[in-house]
């Protein structure tokens, strides 16, 4: 492992990828495995927007509708959260998260990261991870 987690995701197993171009990668990620979260990244190493090829800026709005909506219709989302700091990891990645229906206030937001510490099930996040990569196969 190096010290950066999204490039660390290019050797995911192939259960974890929920969709992977010359591009772009979103998969399940160790530590982030809840059902319904994802990393969503540009695949080479790029720090920031400011990183990126216009090819590749363009490309991010596309994907990151398609897998916005993907993981909205596979789990039943009331809305998916796109979060990015760029802090720990700055390479270019977002945080996805499918926002259940239901969700207290205080866990809305940023506040959903709470939900990490008790909630991480990689069984249920690979089953759902599937469900997610077969409707983008089907769009």
């Amino acid at each position: 492992m190096s010290a950066c987690l999204p490039c660390d995701l290019e050797q995911a197993a192939g259960v974890a990828v929920v969709y992977r171009d010359d591009d772009f990668s979103c998969e399940v990620a160790d530590g982030y495995d809840l059902p319904g979260w994802y990393i969503l990244r540009v695949r080479r190493h790029a720090e920031g927007w400011g990183s990126l090829t216009g090819e590749e800026a363009a490309g991010f709005g596309v994907i990151s509708q398609r897998v916005a909506t993907a993981i909205q219709t596979a789990t039943g989302a009331e809305g998916v959260y796109f979060m990015s700091f760029g802090e720990n990891y700055p390479h270019f990645h977002f945080l996805v998260i499918a926002r259940p229906a239901g969700l207290p206030t205080e866990l809305k937001g940023a506040g959903i990261l709470a939900l990490r510490p008790d909630h991480r099930d990689i069984d249920a996040s690979l089953a759902t991870a599937a469900d997610v990569r077969a409707t983008l196969a089907a769009t």
